[in-house]
């Protein structure tokens, strides 16, 4: 028999819940600095055509759908609020390891055609750290949510604070850190975050 889900603490200081929204903001900031980022990152070894680019959108959402189960199935099991910021930790130091293995993870893609290789290359190199960010929207929601009559508001709020960090990772992506940054240190910057 399944057992009950062990409760979260009946309130949270406003402090944890700030903090708690706040890396639902960075984490959907990483996410969409990522998806941009890893597409430049590839681009000098399988180009920017459309199918590098349909390639990392899709693997970015694939990732999104299996962090968001991921997510609410661990958080299921413990609200232990050890076990995501692990999920996050692991996500950064893959993404470490991302900038000095994109040319050899892009050049063994390359022996495939380019819609294919493409698609390989993203899943190898960004599938796991972005499964792992997406962790944090379903995990947040429940540990926020102590009575079902709040859930709305609850889930309303992070959505749009995890949505409001994603455009400003993509603001800050497109206009501050590519034009002015080397990939590295952005992914670096970005795993760090």
């Amino acid at each position: 028999m399944k057992q009950p889900a062990a409760s979260a603490p009946a309130t949270l200081s406003p402090g944890l819940r700030r903090f708690l929204y706040g890396t639902a903001a960075t984490t959907g900031a990483a996410i969409l600095v990522v998806e941009i980022l890893g597409a430049k990152m590839l681009s000098p070894y399988v180009g920017t055509s459309h199918f590098v680019w349909t390639a990392q959108i899709a693997v970015t959402l694939i990732s999104l759908a299996a962090g968001y189960w991921f997510g609410g199935w661990l958080v299921d099991r413990s609200q232990n609020l050890r076990r995501l910021y692990t999920c996050i930790l692991l996500a950064g130091l893959y993404l470490c390891f991302t900038v000095p293995f994109t040319s050899k993870v892009a050049f063994w893609c390359l022996q495939f055609p380019l819609a294919v290789g493409s698609l390989l290359a993203s899943l190898f190199l960004f599938f796991v750290p972005l499964t792992l960010l997406a962790t944090v929207g379903p995990f947040v929601i429940r540990v926020l949510t102590s009575v079902v009559a709040g859930v709305g508001g609850t889930v309303g709020r992070l959505s749009a604070i995890s949505t409001l960090g994603s455009v400003l990772g993509t603001v800050l992506i497109g206009y501050v850190l590519i034009p002015f940054l080397p990939n590295s240190t952005t992914m670096f910057i970005t795993a760090g975050v």
